[in-house]
């Protein structure tokens, strides 16, 4: 409407000068109001300026542990956010236990809500897609968030596709799929332990063993829902998933070509009989074939070793002349570790996309929530506000770039991977010693994340839509069996037997096949 009237005072204007030009009468006017400079300029500044935003309620879901002081970050936020886009966000932290059951919840109730944190296998982000749940954003990216599409990769990009479409904003992380594990460096140290040699996960039996049998207060090996090496690392068993980490059909790295049922393979076997040895021995909690999160006895310091995906490693980080504590740490800054990873990065589909935030299809401010988005991603004050709080009372600046995270300070949730863009974190303890300078240890993980070997199916994204109530079937009987057979609970002998043939009837063979037809037609492109 602004331009239609500007064009007609045009012509009009146009239509005196030519009235003029073709005559000698003087061209006669309506009288008219003498109008100041200023307020020509404020007439014209009137037209062309939009609309100011109207203020909105930004809500944003996202799993980590409770955090008592979670409100003054929010108000904090919202200092930074409300005059950039004229939004406040509020902050709807669910428990890791919670969370993927609360978000179906959710989800199914048509409860209206903003932004979402999803990964590929976590809060399933595409299932989620095929269900409708997350809108798309290509539109919304390209308007409101493209220095956002700057700061990320095409590869993680192109992981998080569906049917060429995009439904979530992945967060560039340290995503290089390395794996290996972590051993508290006073436990090491105490036994001796030659903790450098370990080439696979049965190789940690006797270190498992030294801990039950002379350390009581300790939990030799961690283990729940959240950290299962089958669902976990793939890799470590020569094997990446395609999805998600839960639905059978894999593929073997080596081959790349045959989508197989994973849970029916040698490999998988032999691990749940090595875990099923582990818990009989007393090497797991007892109620670990049930226990979604370890977070309390992370910051307790209880576990002696866990899991570990890990990019750079002890030795990494010592031949580039920077001393690490090691990443229980992050935990706890007095529980230092050895951290060995002994196999080597790979980047795959689902580690690019293994944490994002979505747009929920019913957002009421998807546009909002965009800008919101890109702050997340370009502001570094923004950014570190939610990931690591307020200065001063949740962590104190010890350098340019380097911060000191305050234990008691009522907000300690160590997820810079969680939101936003990770280069723009601050280094903490956790981090290795002189990493700040010259951004030295960001510098690495970017590099290596650059650099890392691309899987066989690295950007193949299978669309669940064909098997929707087949995925669903699948996800129960998993849930079922699965979490009680990994953690070594129950004899595989006697139970795997069963486990798969509740995945045969619940449609597994169905699944395998559509994920290969995808992946040929796919592979077809390339």
């Amino acid at each position: 409407m602004v331009k239609m009237k500007k064009a007609l005072g045009m012509t009009a204007a146009l239509s005196i000068v030519l009235a003029g030009c073709g005559s000698n009468e003087p061209v006669k006017t309506a009288p008219q109001e003498t109008v100041k400079p200023a307020e020509t300029a404020a007439a014209v500044a009137a037209q062309s300026t939009p609309e100011p935003l109207k203020t909105v309620e930004l809500t944003y879901y996202f799993p980590n542990s409770p955090q008592k002081d979670l409100q003054t970050v929010e108000d904090a936020l919202n200092k930074l956010v409300k005059p950039k886009i004229n939004a406040t966000v509020h902050l709807k932290l669910i428990d890791w236990g919670a969370y993927e059951e609360k978000m179906k919840v959710v989800m199914a109730s048509g409860e209206p809500y903003d932004l979402v944190w999803t990964a590929a296998g976590f809060n399933n982000y595409f299932q989620n897609v095929a269900n409708g749940a997350y809108a798309p954003l290509d539109d919304l990216i390209t308007k409101y968030a493209p220095d956002t599409k700057k700061g990320i990769p095409d590869m993680f990009w192109n992981a998080v596709k569906v049917k060429g479409k995009t439904y979530g904003v992945p967060v560039f992380q340290q995503s290089t799929a390395g794996y290996g594990y972590l051993i508290q460096k006073a436990v090491a140290d105490k036994y001796k332990m030659d903790w450098k040699s370990v080439k696979k996960l049965s190789d940690l039996t006797p270190f498992l063993e030294t801990v039950k049998k002379n350390e009581p207060n300790l939990i030799p090996w961690e283990y729940s829902q959240n950290s299962d090496a089958f669902f976990t690392a793939p890799p470590m068993f020569g094997m990446e998933s395609l999805g998600d980490t839960k639905t059978p059909g894999d593929l073997y790295l080596k081959d790349g070509a045959k989508v197989i049922n994973q849970y029916e393979t040698p490999e998988f076997k032999e691990y749940i009989t090595m875990m099923r040895d582990w818990f009989t021995k007393g090497y797991l909690r007892k109620d670990a074939a049930t226990l979604k999160e370890t977070g309390a006895d992370r910051k307790a310091g209880k576990n002696a070793l866990q899991l570990g995906q890990i990019d750079i490693d002890s030795q990494g980080f010592e031949q580039a002349g920077l001393a690490a504590t090691g990443r229980m740490s992050n935990f706890n800054p007095d529980t230092q570790s050895y951290d060995l990873q002994f196999v080597k990065p790979l980047l795959t589909t689902d580690k690019a996309a293994a944490t994002m935030t979505a747009i929920a299809a019913n957002s009421p401010n998807k546009e909002r929530a965009m800008m919101f988005l890109n702050l997340l991603n370009t502001d570094k004050d923004i950014y570190n506000t939610l990931v690591w709080g307020v200065d001063g009372k949740h962590y104190k600046k010890v350098a340019e770039n380097r911060i000191e995270t305050n234990k008691d300070g009522g907000y300690q949730i160590f997820a810079p991977w969680e939101f936003g863009n990770m280069k723009l974190t601050y280094i903490f303890e956790g981090d290795p010693k002189g990493g700040e300078v010259n951004n030295k240890f960001t510098n690495m993980w970017v590099d290596l994340n650059m650099k890392a070997t691309p899987s066989n199916a690295l950007g193949f994204v299978f669309d669940f839509t064909p098997v929707k109530s087949e995925k669903a079937n699948v996800d129960a009987a998993v849930d079922e069996l699965y979490y009680a057979l990994a953690s070594g609970s129950i004899d595989p002998e006697k139970y795997l037997p069963q486990f798969l043939d509740k995945l045969k009837k619940a449609g597994a063979d169905k699944i395998i096949a559509e994920k290969q037809k995808q992946l040929d037609a796919w592979k077809a492109t390339k």
